[in-house]
């Protein structure tokens, strides 16, 4: 009886335990560089003494490190520099006597005591009047006297001491309301990059776009490719770098962000991206990874936004659609941000670039065979006689004219046998 009930318990402990999730959703993260929100997925080096690093540049490594940490650099700086001249205070105290019985301040006008500070009992009257005197309030009860030069040549030391930790302060709370990291999350990217024909040739394209009232100028896109690459030694290279060259129609990479683009990489012989087909694209293990700088017009503060597309996330044979029209009972462009991720799919090869031009190539020299000779002002005869030429043209006489017999003894070939599979 009381197995089964102990069978019973352990298989619902079982099924807590495990995720919420559907059958067929993996609950594993897929290997990326840059997450889609732009953060690096990039574990911190561990080793010994490695906070010492941290210390010689403590202003940057508060500014990247959490709140809860700066907070709590902050409480325990500040509260260390109290306590620390709170102790001088009283050390001086001390040593001109100003805290024996006779000389407190309830008997100093009777024996004529003049204290280095008037009203100071004890270390707690210390540490107020270190408080006092470096957050400037001065409640008017504590105050330095004539009587003691070190007393004032501490005030003097405490009060640049204290400016400083609250210039540092600040300074590191502004920096870190202000990362250019803050101000991109107005900047959208599209979920999947797509690979099509334009004019002709292979393209990789992406979306950006800003909602912000106030525009970035100064835009700057680049793109990055991360695949793996053997060097001719055999060398494997796993995260070998390629920047892509991209444009924003004519406007090169520094386009002019008005409403969403439509940024565009041709995949031409200089691509790394040449050979590639679509298999290859979901076989090989490829990240994109998407640079936007730029600055915010309103208040001129830097924005940096990435993003990153896996293989399984570049889709081959789509193509955006527009999201950009002119209203006319506003009389302005209104741009809907609802068809920004939409698509449609347009008919492509699936083979590589390379076999695409390839293909072209062949298919221009089968429909124009005269064209690789034009040079030369005659045509050699073919084993099967299908075309001659000749050109006969006297210099001497402008009115004579150029003279071309064609004779055919069979009939052509259709000029596109190439099968484009």
């Amino acid at each position: 009886m009381f197995g089964g009930f102990k069978k019973g318990s352990q298989q619902i402990k079982n099924k807590r335990s495990k995720p919420l999730t559907p059958k067929n959703l993996s609950t594993q993260r897929k290997p990326r560089a840059i997450l889609k929100d732009g953060k690096c997925n990039i574990i911190q080096p561990k080793f010994r003494w490695r906070y010492l690093h941290y210390v010689r540049d403590i202003f940057t490594g508060l500014v990247d490190a959490e709140w809860k940490w700066m907070v709590q650099v902050m409480i325990i700086g500040f509260t260390a520099s109290w306590l620390t001249f709170a102790l001088l205070w009283w050390l001086i105290a001390f040593v001109h006597k100003d805290l024996h019985d006779d000389h407190l301040p309830a008997k100093q006008a009777e024996n004529g005591w003049t204290p280095c500070v008037l009203n100071i009992h004890g270390f707690h009257s210390c540490f107020l009047y270190s408080l006092e005197t470096q957050s400037t309030m001065g409640y008017g009860l504590r105050a330095i006297t004539e009587e003691c030069p070190e007393a004032i040549f501490l005030l003097c030391a405490q009060c640049i001491i204290g400016t400083c930790i609250d210039s540092f302060t600040v300074g590191v709370f502004f920096a870190k309301l202000t990362r250019p990291r803050l101000t991109a999350y107005t900047v959208q990217f599209s979920k999947n990059a797509v690979i099509c024909l334009r004019d002709g040739a292979y393209c990789l394209m992406f979306r950006i776009g800003d909602i912000r009232k106030s525009r970035l100028i100064g835009v700057s896109v680049r793109a990055l490719i991360i695949h793996s690459i053997t060097t001719k030694e055999g060398e494997q290279l796993t995260n070998y770098h390629n920047e892509l060259e991209v444009t924003c129609d004519e406007t090169g990479s520094e386009p002019f962000l008005l409403w969403p683009i439509t940024v565009v990489h041709k995949i031409d012989e200089d691509s790394p991206l040449y050979n590639y087909s679509a298999k290859d694209m979901l076989n090989e293990k490829i990240e994109l990874i998407v640079i936007l700088d730029g600055c915010i017009e309103s208040t001129g503060q830097n924005t940096h936004a990435k993003t990153s597309y896996l293989e399984s996330e570049i889709l081959w044979g789509q193509q955006f659609v527009n999201v950009t029209t002119f209203n006319c009972d506003n009389e302005s462009y209104e741009v809907n941000f609802n068809y920004f991720e939409k698509m449609r799919s347009i008919p492509m090869p699936i083979c590589s670039a390379a076999e695409f031009d390839q293909n072209n190539e062949t298919s221009e020299k089968m429909m124009y065979p005269s064209q690789n000779n034009e040079e030369s002002g005659i045509m050699k005869r073919s084993k099967s006689s299908r075309n001659i030429i000749t050109n006969e043209v006297d210099p001497q006489d402008s009115d004579k004219k150029q003279i071309i017999h064609f004779k055919e003894e069979r009939s052509q070939t259709p000029p596109f046998p190439i099968d484009w599979v």
